[in-house]
């Protein structure tokens, strides 16, 4: 059994870079929620080594993927407090790349236009059950849009900051890290999980590296 990384403490990788996300629209009436369920979703998927909850007959088993470069290796940070996420399971196929950046794309569209039935298609179970009052897919949209609003406060964390393919990915059985360079100039991770054979959002935010 492979240990999870500390979820409250100081050297916890997002707990360290959590600062950002408490400023400005975060500190409103909703705010330090959006920021709660950030943290808590993180924390929940970050396993490192020994857990992952894949099986062997998983597309994305390292021994498939030899032939990957390490495209991870440019987000690694002289001592970066989530280089540990940087360096989770291995370097997806570019299969799972184009996967996972597709349904992060829609997810990330949906959220930041307040289209919250589009983005409740995109998200996994464990998501959807970080959103206030969801007990599932029938009332997911209802549930997150009352969680965003008002609307005006929540632009900021809702925004979409990927434009175009992502740069990496890193994954262990059926859970992955999605590594890209945001249009904001800032780099970013967002959890996924596969669901059903298919790689789902398991974060309703993205976190900055």
């Amino acid at each position: 059994m492979g240990k999870l990384l500390p979820c409250l403490r100081a050297e916890s990788p997002f707990a360290y870079n959590q600062k950002g996300l408490y400023s400005r629209a975060m500190l409103t009436r909703r705010g330090n929620v959006w920021a709660g369920v950030l943290l808590a979703a993180l924390c929940l998927c970050v396993v490192l080594a020994g857990c992952g909850g894949g099986d062997s007959s998983s597309s994305t088993q390292a021994s498939g993927n030899e032939g990957e470069a390490d495209l991870s290796a440019q987000f690694l940070k002289p001592g970066g407090k989530n280089n540990d996420v940087v360096k989770f399971g291995h370097e997806a196929s570019a299969k799972d790349r184009k996967e996972a950046g597709a349904v992060m794309a829609a997810s990330f569209e949906a959220r930041a236009s307040a289209q919250f039935t589009a983005q409740c298609k995109t998200l996994n179970m464990k998501a959807i059950e970080e959103i206030p009052g969801a007990k599932g897919r029938r009332d997911c949209a209802k549930s997150l849009r009352k969680f965003a609003e008002p609307l005006s406060s929540s632009e900021l964390v809702r925004r979409d900051t990927l434009s175009g393919p992502i740069t990496a990915m890193r994954i262990k059985g059926n859970q992955g890290f999605a590594l890209y360079h945001g249009n904001d100039g800032k780099d970013y991770v967002q959890p996924l999980e596969k669901e059903g054979g298919s790689w789902r959002v398991s974060a309703l935010l993205t976190s900055e590296l």
